[in-house]
């Protein structure tokens, strides 16, 4: 049976604000550098009012959309769930994936979507103001959605989260398990993974395909070489563990494929990992080999990387 989408999303729909800063402005405003920092709504609401003249770009923002746009990019059909409000944020987030012709399943309720402003010091760091909104309340279950796909995408953010969306995300699971629907897994945020290893330990393990840097596999096992991604790869079909400049290597079913880093000029590596995972899933969603998949992402985070933003070019 051919399946309508390669990729089903589910994850935290948020818009990125981009501004410039000295580090004086992080000080003065408590916000610590080079981290991401939650914040109540209505502080994040007034310090946006305040740097207003600092925004130079809006994007739509989240992982596994920016997963869901490589995918459609690629000429492949992709789908994603969240949470979102009737607010401007909400329209902005809901024509990204009209644009990016990402079938969508999102939910509107009372509140606010997620905003994060993103702030860039002279030394290029990043320190992030954040809100999920309502994402973090996305309880619905599109299964006609899941089923009728080749991957269920889902990042470790969203597994681990405090809200609904985490015990909905492991229900989308169990569905895609019952249904032949395969299981890709982002790892993110190193502290998070940190301070939850054995409970993502257990969720990894249903995963069919599992990406993580060297960052990430670290704070997972301890070890940031091939052997711990390997070691991982004997409890999951496809392991890819990505390492920035000297490209990725794959395990699968006891081989090893390393990939190339294709070289471009580097504008901005935010987002390439999701679009190296884009180009695997698309690759492995319409039958191409494992190697042929690792090349097919390394070239689409090429493209990424020599963009500004976690998006690509039209």
């Amino acid at each position: 049976m051919v399946k309508r989408h390669d990729v089903f999303g589910i994850g935290t729909a948020l818009v990125d604000y981009f501004a410039k800063c000295t580090d004086e402005f992080l000080s003065k405003n408590e916000l610590i550098k080079g981290a991401t920092n939650f914040l109540p709504r209505e502080k994040l609401d007034e310090l946006h009012s305040r740097v207003l003249d600092l925004i130079f770009m809006c994007l739509p923002g989240d992982n596994a959309r920016n997963v869901c746009e490589g995918v459609s990019f690629l000429g492949g059909k992709s789908a994603y769930a969240s949470c979102i409000a009737e607010d401007a944020e909400g329209k902005i987030f809901e024509e990204s994936l009209r644009a990016q012709r990402i079938d969508s399943f999102l939910e509107k309720r009372p509140g606010r979507t997620g905003k994060i402003i993103v702030f860039i010091t002279r030394d290029r760091q990043r320190t992030f103001a954040a809100d999920l909104g309502n994402s973090r309340d996305y309880d619905a279950l599109p299964a006609e959605g899941i089923k009728n796909s080749n991957f269920l995408h889902l990042t470790s953010i969203t597994l681990l989260d405090k809200g609904p969306i985490a015990r909905n995300a492991r229900d989308a699971m169990d569905l895609a398990e019952g249904s032949g629907v395969r299981i890709s897994i982002s790892l993110e945020s190193p502290p998070m993974i940190s301070n939850n290893k054995t409970k993502l330990r257990k969720i990894i393990s249903r995963a069919d395909v599992l990406f993580a840097n060297e960052e990430e596999l670290e704070a997972l096992t301890g070890s940031k070489h091939d052997d711990a991604a390997r070691a991982l790869a004997e409890d999951i079909d496809t392991v890819c563990l990505k390492k920035g400049k000297s490209g990725s290597v794959i395990f699968s079913r006891g081989k090893r494929f390393p990939i190339p880093c294709y070289s471009v000029k580097v504008v901005d590596t935010t987002g390439a990992g999701d679009f190296y995972a884009a180009g695997v899933l698309f690759g492995l969603s319409r039958g191409q080999s494992t190697e042929a998949a690792g090349n097919l992402g390394a070239k689409l985070a090429a493209k990424t990387v020599a963009t500004f933003g976690a998006t690509l070019p039209k």
